[in-house]
């Protein structure tokens, strides 16, 4: 993961050296971060808004003659002069003048080999095309940072690294939960590291407030009420503990707390579909570990749990619960039956 060889450079100076930076990729906090901790590295101060010693271009302000004169020119108050380039045009797949014919002379692209020392180059992309000549460039003589998105363990560390600078504790059951709540991990989620930062700020000054510095699982219930998923695991363990008039007190409870029928219905699913493939993959002899692997999954917390909760059922029982959530669905969207009443009928069914 480019954040951990990030670091590691950053550690060893290898990063410290002039010669071009990318950073890239999905995960734009990431990006941001380590556009900030290079710069204030380069320029030997965290406060650069306003530097005479840090120029930044921007898309179509990318001219390449510019860029390049920026970084002849020598630092005035800084150790060295920082030049970011964001989104450059030559790095993605429109034309510019950086893929331009062969004769072209004294572009950026062979200008990357002669940095020099006294100068300090980072560009940043949120997308970029590898075949491009200025991407190649930058392989050739730099380094090329991608910022993916985080694992369930990169997840873990980056929330408790939070926590530990708001001085509060939080033990790892809770931390698995709040992890799983997030919705970081979840398939097509538009959740990413800034709202998980706002998340683990929220919920520490939640605790601060109250004169406490341990997070608790009612803390997270009380202040991500927002985030349902905790609350399906309730109602899950109701229901295979044979409990139905819990779980449907509980599905009562979300519902009037104004939580969506399709949201419900599409968490169920999804959970009972996992329920089913962690019971069959792991009578296979599977590991947790490799059913979250086979399944596509992302938190082996979340198949770990599942899986507890699968065990209470049969296959047949969990296979007949995967088709009565799909004939559910398509009864509500036919009209056939109120949906606030089809979701009730179904917990008492299972």
């Amino acid at each position: 993961m480019s954040y951990l060889a990030i670091e590691n450079d950053i550690k060893s100076g290898a990063a410290n050296r002039p010669a071009p930076i990318l950073l890239y990729g999905e995960e734009g906090f990431l990006i941001s971060h380590y556009e900030k901790q290079l710069t204030a590295l380069f320029s030997g101060s965290e406060d650069t808004a306003g530097s005479l010693d840090v120029s930044v271009f921007y898309m179509d302000e990318a001219d390449d003659e510019a860029i390049m004169a920026s970084l002849d020119t020598v630092p005035m108050l800084s150790p060295l002069r920082v030049v970011i380039v964001k989104a450059h045009p030559g790095l993605s797949g429109q034309k510019s003048g950086t893929d331009e014919g062969p004769n072209k002379k004294n572009t950026l692209t062979e200008y990357l080999a002669h940095i020099p020392d006294t100068s300090r180059l980072i560009f940043v992309s949120n997308n970029v095309n590898k075949t491009r000549k200025l991407y190649k460039a930058i392989a050739k003589f730099g380094t090329i940072y991608e910022f993916t998105r985080l694992d369930e363990a990169g997840l873990r560390n980056f929330a408790l690294k939070r926590f530990k600078a708001m001085e509060v504790n939080i033990t790892n059951d809770v931390l698995d939960a709040f992890v799983f709540g997030t919705g970081y991990l979840e398939k097509d989620t538009d959740r990413d590291l800034f709202t998980v930062e706002n998340d683990t700020y929220k919920l520490a000054s939640f605790v601060l407030a109250d004169r406490r510095n341990v997070i608790e699982h009612s803390d997270i219930e009380e202040c991500m009420p927002g985030i349902l998923r905790t609350d399906v695991f309730a109602m899950l363990d109701a229901i295979s503990s044979g409990n139905k008039a819990q779980a449907v007190g509980l599905l009562e409870n979300s519902l009037a707390g104004g939580e969506s029928v399709f949201r419900l219905l599409s968490l169920f699913t999804g959970h009972f579909e996992i329920m089913l493939g962690y019971k069959e993959l792991s009578a296979a002899g599977h590991s947790s570990s490799k059913i979250t692997q086979i399944l596509g999954e992302r938190s082996d917390w979340r198949v770990k749990k599942l899986g507890g909760f699968a065990h209470r059922f049969d296959n047949a029982k969990l296979k007949w619960i995967v088709g009565r959530l799909y004939d559910t669905e398509r009864d509500i969207k036919s009209g056939d039956i109120p949906e606030r009443l089809a979701l009730t009928v179904l917990l008492a069914e299972i």
